[in-house]
């Protein structure tokens, strides 16, 4: 089984132009994965914590306001990341693995979404963006390609940010957003085609 690329159309999400998972150019899976669902789980992992090994830092040196809700998403990853390590050793443990993974999408969509509210985005944006993102994805549906939840919140969040004045008082915010996203994405293409490694994936700490 393959994994495919979605090119988003550009007037859509202006700042990084590929979903993994959909579309143009195909993405080996991964030699030692148990199934397609081990696979994908463990690009979502590398996507998570690619986002918060690179907010940590920001958000522990320069927002620490952030800090209760980083720690949520950070937990929640901790969490998943048991799950998924026990199914790796027990593959009929899935459904939990499912459950785990929703919850850390919620988490991270949460932050997000803070960062979002304090970036003073306009609603108006973030509607026609998500709207957007809807359609693509259903698209991608119909023609039986599958879009992580997590990476599509993630190139909303980054193409929300984008829409923020570069010389306004929130460009910082939302350049850390940006690349948050952009780290994310690093993580997750620098393991295409390479075997599942948990030590790459290993819970974030807490921010104290």
């Amino acid at each position: 089984m393959f994994k495919q690329k979605l090119q988003w159309a550009a007037a859509a999400l202006p700042v990084l132009s590929i979903l993994f998972a959909g579309g143009c150019g195909v993405q080996p899976t991964h030699p030692n994965q148990i199934n397609a669902f081990d696979g994908d789980t463990y690009d979502t992992f590398l996507l998570a914590h690619g986002a918060l090994t690179a907010l940590a830092a920001s958000v522990s040196t320069s927002y620490p306001k952030y800090k209760p809700i980083f720690n949520e998403a950070a937990a929640a990853y901790g969490v998943a990341y048991t799950s998924y390590a026990s199914f790796r050793i027990t593959p009929s443990a899935q459904a939990e693995v499912t459950v785990t993974i929703n919850n850390l999408t919620i988490a991270i969509v949460a932050l997000e979404n803070a960062f979002e509210i304090d970036m003073g985005a306009s609603a108006t944006s973030i509607a026609e963006i998500r709207a957007r993102a809807k359609k693509l994805r259903s698209s991608a549906g119909q023609s039986g390609i599958s879009v992580s939840d997590l990476l599509t919140e993630l190139e909303i969040a980054a193409a929300v940010a984008n829409t923020i004045p570069h010389t306004g008082p929130y460009a910082q915010l939302a350049e850390m957003v940006v690349e948050t996203t952009s780290a994310a994405l690093v993580a997750e293409t620098s393991a295409v085609g390479q075997p599942i490694d948990l030590t790459q994936i290993q819970p974030i700490p807490a921010i104290q």
